[in-house]
């Protein structure tokens, strides 16, 4: 009886795991890229800018990002979260333990990439979308974190767009 429950339960994570990549995907067309890292416990949240911005730019987008994420942490009571990020080439890669992340946090570190790299960043709309899917979708990204805060990831996945097509891998 527990192997069936442990495999219903490894089922259900790898499920909710491809369900939460695509749900960010679909609800943050700002996002080229999402990898769920089980190694590390975590999600990798990519944006791909069209150029490579000055120096000076991108030094204060790290103070920003920092900065109101530091805040938002200590508004929280998150204590201990894993934040990394940096640039390559013409991305910018946004690392979060699962374990205090909420959806709450990704809105607003969307948000702060739009406010820094806006005339840069590529964005890609899913195609034929309605309204209510995106609403439930985005309802949803909270549920799936905490579910997998408790099952672990168990696999990687890569979630990517192309031509407007949300694929995880």
């Amino acid at each position: 009886m527990k192997k069936d429950k442990l495999s219903a339960t490894a089922s259900e994570a790898s499920m909710d795991s491809i369900q939460l990549v695509a749900s960010l995907l679909m609800c943050f067309p700002e996002m080229g890229k999402v990898t769920l890292d089980s190694d590390e416990d975590g999600v990798w949240l990519d944006f791909t800018l069209q150029k490579i911005p000055e120096e000076e730019r991108l030094a204060e987008a790290d103070r920003l990002i920092t900065d109101s994420l530091r805040l938002y942490h200590e508004i929280e009571g998150i204590c201990d979260a894993r934040l990394a990020f940096f640039y390559e080439k013409r991305a910018l890669h946004i690392f979060r333990d699962i374990d205090s992340l909420s959806k709450t946090e990704i809105d607003m570190l969307v948000a702060l990439v739009k406010d820094c790299f806006g005339d840069f960043l590529l964005t890609d709309a899913v195609r034929n979308v309605d309204e209510d899917v995106l609403y439930s979708q985005s309802e949803m990204i909270d549920h799936r974190i905490r579910f997998l805060r408790e099952y672990h990831i168990r696999e990687n996945m890569v979630g990517i767009r192309e031509e407007g097509r949300v694929m995880v891998y």
